[in-house]
């Protein structure tokens, strides 16, 4: 840089000394080549602020050269900032500006970034004034050179630095770093966990060697020598140790890493609460072998960690299979992510939760649990672990519900199979044999508003407790449509709309609706995808099969059901209803009773009094099935035309129907 100032100068006194031309000439030319050949960038001002001279290396750093401008615009025409890449550098303080001034300004650092430098370099800056003879200020002169892979290097280094020193402080178990002293090891360094756990106590034991900190324990400081000159970069140590900081007995497990050329950084693991709370799980265990019900012990995460031999028995699952998994593999599936979150939202508050919940065993089979959770804390109040004991109470629990659904059926029943069954000219009888305790099979009769009758009858989907609510919700509906229309395929339209938004997909009704004019002695009928039935003559030829007119209900909202054209009905004349509980009974080789043999038993006993017909035709089908349990309920409506032998009757539009006993 002296060197490149020396060339300035002689630059600056030749363009003032008085010599001849050519000379003057001569030396002005090799000034210029030798400055335009110095890497380094060289501007000369005069006193105004006005470029004399810029080399080409200037012109090549900066990616602009020479501009006839003021020292006002520099900054913002060459882009010159603070090191910092942001702060523009105030056009007065650049060097050349101070040199102007007369003014020395040595190794600044510029950054320079305009539109022919985007990426900005970094410029190592010297400048001097420049006087004439009698020490006036002529100008200045600026000398540069990019250093800016060097100043990246150097960015780049205390990043790293900063980052190696940022994650040392952040590891999460204490550490500290030993420095080989002779015969010894001196602690130079520790991070925040250490601090932590000495309870800030630490900074005490810098410049403290191995062998004076644990003079009671030799051991420890014989495993420096070894870490330090052994065959592994690493050794790992477990000891019980009483910390001199402190005073706190701890277990610990020690590593000891060798860093070449004279260190040894030491890790210390607390494991003190983990053999606590080990040494208490496996009291637990001892304690709780022999008890009936189930003991599960999780980690925080409900990781299963100890089950007892009742959980074995009761679950299916052995030990071994079950260790390290999640409790999430009893889940059922049958309670919602609220019921759960609920759950874990209680015992990891540090709350006990009880509760019923239905748990699947190894084999899929669901049971149910009267269960309690229990969370277990360390000293510092932090949950470790929970402990679940589990009680199946399925046994109990279908006893209930058995229970409850007997009472429930009995009641809806009784409200379904209430009335005897009857509306002028005609004799008939229904009959209900239920599967379970509960019915889902429906007959009935109505009174329309317009003066003629109605026999129904219906089957839901499977049997049970909720077979015999959606029959019971039915007739309600059925019942009150019935004030306002007697045409059954509006009737069975209007039903239909409502049992779609009421059932689920895994119910559906059907039903048969006759309407009955006794007046004119017909009837039509129509039927949401029910079994069929039959009109019968008095020698039991079939009359008119009353087949399906549409789909089972509560499929498809919008659907419309269409009533059947008139049947003539003639005296003696026999209306035949059924479920597929008549139809579909089968024996133990699974040939079904079918239709065939329903007509048969009934021609067969077409002379009798309908009441014994029906209960023939029910004792045909137990007797036909006799070897398999009843699967379905058994429904029959037989109805006789009788047109002036049976005394007319008024029957009220409220319901009326057969008892379950026919």
């Amino acid at each position: 840089m002296k060197e490149v100032r020396r060339i300035i100068n002689a630059f600056s006194e030749s363009r003032s000394t008085i010599a001849p031309p050519d000379d003057h000439q001569k030396e002005n030319e090799i000034l210029h080549s030798v400055l335009n050949s110095l890497s380094e960038g060289v501007i000369v001002a005069d006193r105004n602020g006005r470029f004399l001279y810029f080399n080409n290396s200037a012109r090549r750093i900066l990616g602009i050269g020479s501009r006839d401008i003021g020292i006002g615009d520099w900054t913002s025409v060459y882009g010159c900032f603070y090191p910092d890449r942001i702060t523009p550098f105030p056009p007065d303080e650049l060097p050349l500006a101070k040199a102007i001034r007369n003014e020395e300004v040595q190794d600044e650092v510029i950054f320079i970034k305009n539109g022919q430098r985007p990426d900005g370099v970094y410029i190592h800056v010297s400048a001097s004034p420049l006087t004439d003879d009698s020490g006036r200020i002529q100008g200045g002169t600026v000398v540069f050179s990019d250093i800016t892979q060097r100043k990246l290097a150097e960015i780049s280094h205390m990043n790293s630095e900063a980052r190696v020193s940022a994650q040392f402080r952040g590891i999460p178990i204490p550490t500290y770093v030993w420095q080989k002293s002779d015969n010894d090891f001196v602690l130079i360094d520790y991070n925040k966990a250490a601090e932590n756990i000495t309870h800030n106590r630490i900074s005490r034991y810098l410049g403290r060697t191995a062998h004076d900190m644990y003079a009671h324990a030799p051991e420890i400081h014989d495993w420096f020598h070894e870490c330090m000159h052994g065959n592994s970069e690493t050794l790992s140590r477990e000891m019980s140790y009483q910390m001199i900081s402190t005073g706190d007995k701890k277990e610990m497990i020690v590593h000891f890493v060798r860093i070449p050329p004279d260190l040894v950084m030491v890790h210390t693991v607390d494991v003190t609460d983990i053999k606590k709370n080990e040494q208490e799980l496996r009291k637990l265990s001892n304690a709780v072998e022999q008890t009936a019900d189930s003991v599960v012990i999780t980690d925080e995460n409900g990781i299963i960690e100890y089950v007892n031999p009742a959980f074995e028995k009761t679950t299916g699952y052995t030990e071994k299979e079950i260790l390290g998994l999640n409790m999430s593999v009893l889940k059922s599936g049958q309670h919602d992510r609220t019921f759960y979150s609920h759950l874990w939202k209680t015992i990891s508050g540090g709350q006990p939760y009880n509760g019923l919940i239905v748990n699947r065993k190894k084999d899929g089979t669901l049971y149910w649990s009267e269960q309690t959770i229990t969370p277990m804390k360390d000293e510092t109040g932090r949950i470790r672990h929970y402990v679940s004991v589990l009680r199946d109470i399925t046994e109990t629990r279908k006893q209930q519900e058995q229970a409850l659904q007997i009472e429930l059926a009995r009641k809806v029943q009784g409200q379904l199979y209430k009335n005897d069954l009857s509306f002028p000219e005609f004799e008939i009888t229904g009959t209900s044999i239920p599967a379970a305790e509960t019915n889902g099979d429906y007959y009935d009769t109505l009174r329309m508003h317009d003066g003629t009758y109605s026999v129904v009858i219906g089957d839901v989907s499977g049997h049970g407790m909720s077979s015999a609510l959606i029959m019971a919700q039915t007739r309600a509906y059925l019942h009150a449509f019935a004030r306002h229309e007697s045409d059954p395929g509006i009737l069975l339209t209007w039903l239909n709309r409502e049992l779609v938004r009421d059932l689920d997909e895994t119910h559906f009704v059907t039903l048969v609706m006759v309407r009955i004019d006794i007046e004119n002695h017909h009837m039509v009928y129509a039927s949401a995808g029910h079994v069929p039935g039959f009109v019968l003559n008095q020698e039991g030829g079939i009359r008119k099969e009353l087949s399906s007119t549409g789909i089972p209900l509560g499929f498809i909202r919008e659907y419309t059901y269409e009533k059947s054209g008139p049947v003539r009905l003639e005296p003696n004349d026999l209306i035949i209803l059924l479920t597929d509980g008549i139809v579909e009974a089968h024996d133990r080789d699974e040939n079904e009773f079918g239709l065939k043999n329903v007509l048969g038993v009934v021609a067969k006993n077409r002379r009798k009094r309908i009441r014994d017909m029906q209960k023939q035709l029910h004792d045909a089908v137990l007797d036909f099935s006799s070897a398999e349990a009843q699967e379905d309920d058994i429904t029959s409506v037989i109805c006789r035309f009788r047109p002036g032998k049976i005394k007319r009757a008024s029957v009220p539009e409220s319901s009326h129907s057969a008892d379950a006993a026919g």
